[in-house]
């Protein structure tokens, strides 16, 4: 990514601000540093001005830094907080934007215990958020390629049947299958679930073997070049009961019709809306326990979020997923999630598993 000075540069000019600082470290890591820098080294701190950035970082950086983020001026220091309250002293920056959750108090404290005439801004976290919720066609194409990994994967493991296997088993193989396609890690930890923990959102694989007659839901992703994807099916294995057809189709209903509605200049919560009234109207409105969607970028949940409570509308580039559920607690549950592109006439949909009931062995 190149730093987009001009869109930096009206909202130091709009917030008085001299300059923005980004700071990343392994326990506190900015996803923005990584965004309008491009580096992706573990500890930086990166002043950015209306015309110049500087990017301050320890040895092991050194070439790294210089690589990847070739329009700064790069300084390789012992100590980042010293170097940083030095340059700060002499540049004569004072009112200074800062991303507040991503800096610790001590980082804080000592900045402004050591340049007394420093004041640090908090950044409105919609300001942060709106620097990347549209996506580049870079970015769209580095997310497409990593829901068509992961895709393909999913494809390989469903194709060689899942029952009989431990729901960690079955997520430890599709993990290691998407490296093997060209992913270099996971998205987010796998959801492996069957039989009645299919009732749960958010389940961790367990030791749990996934039995005949079970609905099993899989929800993954893996990241490529720092873009994740993010996409859920669900399969049945062995013939479905009436009741699990229903719940199913009502689902897959609701997934298809708000595809259909979603168009740039909609209210996020309006189209939450269109997937809940079909789900309610099936009488299983108690049971969608979630909000529909929500951005997918450099980070696995992002703006815009799709929910009751959401505000904003949908605009042009963005990406996000489409994830209706229904979790019944005892019986089991359906959730089917695509990840899609917005585009001036539609949802482009980016993954490629099919949101069709999926029988496995």
């Amino acid at each position: 990514m190149t730093i987009p000075f001009a869109s930096l540069g009206r909202q130091l000019l709009k917030d008085n601000l001299d300059a923005l600082l980004f700071s990343t470290s392994e326990t506190l890591t900015s996803t923005n540093l990584k965004f309008v820098t491009g580096f992706t080294g573990s500890d930086a701190s990166v002043v950015l001005t209306r015309s110049e950035g500087h990017l301050f970082t320890d040895g092991r950086y050194k070439t790294q830094a210089r690589l990847e983020s070739p329009l700064l001026a790069v300084h390789v220091v012992r100590s980042r907080v010293d170097a940083l309250c030095r340059f700060l002293r002499r540049s004569g920056l004072r009112r200074i934007g800062v991303e507040s959750s991503r800096l610790s108090y001590e980082f804080v404290t000592t900045l402004t215990s050591r340049v007394p005439e420093l004041h640090l801004v908090p950044l409105r976290r919609q300001v942060l958020e709106n620097l990347r919720i549209r996506k580049s066609q870079e970015e769209k194409l580095l997310i497409k390629k990593a829901a068509a990994v992961a895709s393909e994967a999913c494809a390989e493991i469903v194709g060689a049947g899942i029952q009989g296997k431990k729901e960690c088993e079955v997520a430890a193989e599709l993990e290691s299958l998407f490296r093997r396609h060209g992913a270099e890690g996971i998205a987010f930890e796998t959801i492996v679930a069957a039989g009645e923990r299919s009732a749960l959102p958010h389940a961790s694989p367990s030791e749990r073997v996934i039995g005949h007659g079970e609905l099993v839901i899989i929800d993954f992703g893996c990241r490529v070049r720092g873009y994740h994807s993010d996409e859920t099916i669900t399969c049945i294995t062995g013939k479905p009961t009436d009741e699990q057809k229903r719940i199913h189709q009502t689902v897959y209903a609701a997934h298809n019709k708000a595809l259909e509605a979603a168009r740039v200049g909609m209210k996020v919560r309006e189209l939450d809306r269109v997937a809940r009234q079909t789900i309610e109207a099936a009488g299983l409105g108690r049971f969608f326990l979630h909000g529909l969607g929500h951005g997918v970028g450099l980070e696995i949940h992002e703006p815009p979020r799709l929910s009751p409570r959401g505000t904003g509308v949908l605009r042009e580039g963005m990406v996000f997923t489409i994830e209706p559920g229904v979790y019944v607690e005892g019986f089991g549950g359906v959730r089917l999630e695509s990840l899609v592109f917005l585009t001036e006439t539609g949802p482009e949909i980016l993954s490629e598993m099919p949101k069709e009931l999926i029988s496995v062995g």
